[in-house]
């Protein structure tokens, strides 16, 4: 629930043209409740599919990254969701809370709250934009993470940020 997931479960029930694909630890013992709560959405949905834990390094990964325009992440409370950059690295386009932790630019939408309408809402949104627009963010959000998230990115940013410590400290 943290992440929102029930929230997108309520909405994707309503919306049978939209296709959700759940990914994540559902069948860790301690959501045990929580599947309870939603088995008819998590597995009684014909536009459901739940699919539980992926190795982000897997050939499942690259199958669903490469059939789904959109990440959707509610999330209430992030430092920065590592899910979401590892999606961008994919090039999905990210619809996010605020909350997520993740800038994305003009290359996704920030949720204007977590709540069933603005998902709606950002669903919408999405879906009326023409194919072409939909690449483009899809290769902006690769491009981005490309250039802001890597482990050469991190290193140099990192490098800077002693460099300049070191520098005030003279």
């Amino acid at each position: 629930m943290h992440k929102g997931l029930d929230l997108l479960l309520e909405v994707f029930s309503e919306l049978p043209d939209y296709q959700l694909t759940v990914c994540g630890p559902v069948d860790d013992p301690a959501e045990r409740a929580f599947r309870e709560a939603y088995r008819r959405e998590l597995y009684e949905t014909q536009n459901i599919r739940t699919v539980g834990w992926v190795d982000v390094n897997s050939q499942q990964f690259i199958d669903i990254t490469s059939n789904c325009a959109a990440l959707i992440y509610p999330s209430c409370s992030e430092g920065q969701a590592g899910s979401v950059i590892t999606c961008l690295q994919a090039g999905v386009i990210p619809l996010v809370s605020y909350e997520s932790g993740v800038d994305v630019e003009d290359f996704g939408m920030v949720l204007s709250e977590c709540s069933r309408d603005a998902i709606k809402d950002t669903l919408g949104r999405l879906a009326a934009m023409p194919h072409q627009q939909l690449q483009e963010m899809s290769d902006k959000a690769y491009a981005y993470a490309r250039s802001k998230h890597t482990g050469d990115a991190y290193l140099s940013e990192f490098t800077r940020i002693i460099e300049t410590i070191e520098t005030e400290r003279r």
